[in-house]
């Protein structure tokens, strides 16, 4: 008997023990949470799958953007050469001899003029005369008297040209604004003389001279404001212009001028006439008697305007 209760009481405490020990798991609850965490870190992974794709797409884009904007850049080829005198028209009976002058000649025929720029080469294809001009300003005509083609002289002085040549030729002379491979320079005979060239357009490279006057003068009393002098020597009121006091100006020596202005020319008190300059630099034109100048020009010019004497 004592037995038998020893055995159930020990029974007893073991099944007591048992129940504290263990844990008991709520196991629908941490299956939905594992659920979700599990939920969340695919939609993240999504997420930064769907970023990586949008940014390969994107990268993807620009490169075909890159790729359009490489195929759609076009390739700048050389300009092909043209013929300045598609479209000039012709003087017949006439051409430009050595003194600059429009001469009739049964057998010639002269071009109008034709823009020029002596930065760039150009080739005459057959036998020709050039002559160059500043505006109308004639400076010189050369002789291209054989064959052809020949790369005209480059003349910096130049703004325009006229070419003139012998009917024979009208088929096939060509003024071509590039040196064409066959064609050879140097051909050249000058056939105005040395004391008939003239001057043309200023170059400032290499240009040496004394300047006749600073900006001091131009701001200082020796300056008037508010008037200039007209085409018959009279000072007239004009608000926008300068004019300066007499300058001593000599007929035997060259002279600059740097921005537009009017020149009156004096001998003594004595008005000569007074001449526009609008394109510069240019030489003063030469006034054969004066010894005094007067510049009118306008205020907008007052710090680019120079007078230089050239050396």
């Amino acid at each position: 008997m004592r037995l038998l209760i020893l055995m159930l009481t020990g029974a007893f405490i073991l099944a007591g023990c048992g129940d504290t020990d263990e844990v008991p798991i709520d196991e629908p609850e941490s299956r939905e949470t594992e659920k979700e965490t599990t939920e969340v870190v695919e939609e993240e992974g999504n997420t930064e799958s769907e970023e990586m794709s949008n940014a390969d797409s994107g990268e993807n884009r620009e490169a075909e953007s890159d790729g359009e904007e490489t195929e759609n850049e076009t390739v700048e080829e050389p300009a092909e050469p043209v013929n300045v005198m598609d479209g000039i028209e012709v003087v017949a009976g006439y051409w430009i001899n050595y003194s600059g002058e429009d001469d009739a000649r049964g057998h010639m025929i002269r071009t109008n003029p034709i823009e020029y720029n002596a930065g760039q080469d150009y080739t005459v294809t057959t036998a020709s005369y050039v002559s160059y001009f500043y505006g109308d300003e004639f400076i010189k005509t050369n002789n291209y008297g054989h064959d052809g083609p020949h790369i005209i002289e480059s003349v910096p002085e130049a703004d325009r040209l006229i070419v003139s040549f012998s009917e024979p030729e009208k088929d096939t002379v060509q003024l071509i604004n590039e040196a064409l491979e066959d064609a050879s320079a140097g051909n050249e005979v000058n056939t105005t003389p040395d004391e008939l060239i003239g001057r043309g357009q200023p170059v400032e490279e290499g240009m040496t001279g004394t300047i006749m006057f600073g900006q001091d003068f131009l701001t200082g009393d020796d300056v008037f404001t508010g008037e200039r002098i007209d085409d018959e020597g009279n000072f007239v009121d004009d608000e926008s212009y300068y004019v300066t006091g007499a300058l001593a100006y000599k007929t035997s020596e060259d002279y600059i001028i740097t921005a537009p202005a009017y020149i009156s020319y004096y001998s003594g008190r004595r008005f000569i006439e007074t001449v526009e300059i609008t394109a510069v630099p240019a030489y003063l034109p030469e006034v054969n008697g004066a010894n005094y100048i007067n510049i009118s020009f306008q205020e907008n010019h007052l710090l680019d305007l120079n007078i230089i004497e050239l050396e």
